[in-house]
């Protein structure tokens, strides 16, 4: 019978692995949306209306920028037999959940590709609520990446935007991709 630790432990473990791993080198360069061919979106799901804002964020630069693939990339908190009928795996939509990670919560399955694909740019609208998202961000090859304020792993993002008080999630990513719009980052 194998040990199951508490949560808080490997929680712990996986943040300090997390902490000392060090960069993983990619090809950095500065990409403004409007020049972006390709994007990735990491989110922390929660509920069906956050997936289908999230969904709608997407449609929203392919739309207004021009950006021809945006790809989505949940983390599920729930064993895959738990899984949402809403949430499926699509073209341009994916997810993985507990059951794709390891003892201390570094993503094993569903993330491969999507991790080594040299995106322009990565979007993180969840920094710090997932420790799997964190270790997605720290391996991917994205040439591009931003989030919010972030306390772990710094290190991995090539722009952190500072978080204004009182802003609401949906307000401190739109600033996110109005910043990568605005600017003449190529």
């Amino acid at each position: 019978m194998a040990l199951k630790l508490p949560a808080k432990i490997t929680n712990r473990i996986a943040q300090s692995v997390l902490q000392w791993s060090s960069v993983i080198p990619r090809h950095r360069q500065g990409v403004n949306l409007r020049e972006a061919q390709n994007m990735l979106i990491l989110y922390t799901e929660e509920n069906e209306a956050k997936f289908k804002l999230v969904r709608d964020i997407a449609q929203f630069v392919k739309k207004e920028f021009g950006v021809k693939h945006v790809m989505r990339l949940a983390y599920v908190d729930k064993d895959s037999k738990q899984i949402p009928a809403w949430h499926m795996r699509k073209l341009e939509g994916d997810f993985f959940c507990k059951s794709d990670l390891n003892w201390f919560g570094k993503p094993v399955r569903n993330v491969g590709a999507i991790v080594n694909e040299p995106y322009d740019v990565l979007i993180h609208f969840d920094p710090d609520q997932s420790v799997p998202l964190d270790f997605v961000v720290m391996n991917s090859k994205s040439k591009l990446k931003v989030s919010n304020h972030s306390k772990w792993r710094t290190k991995d993002y090539d722009i952190l935007l500072p978080v204004a008080k009182g802003d609401t999630w949906k307000q401190r990513n739109h600033r996110i991709i109005q910043f990568l719009a605005e600017s003449p980052l190529s």
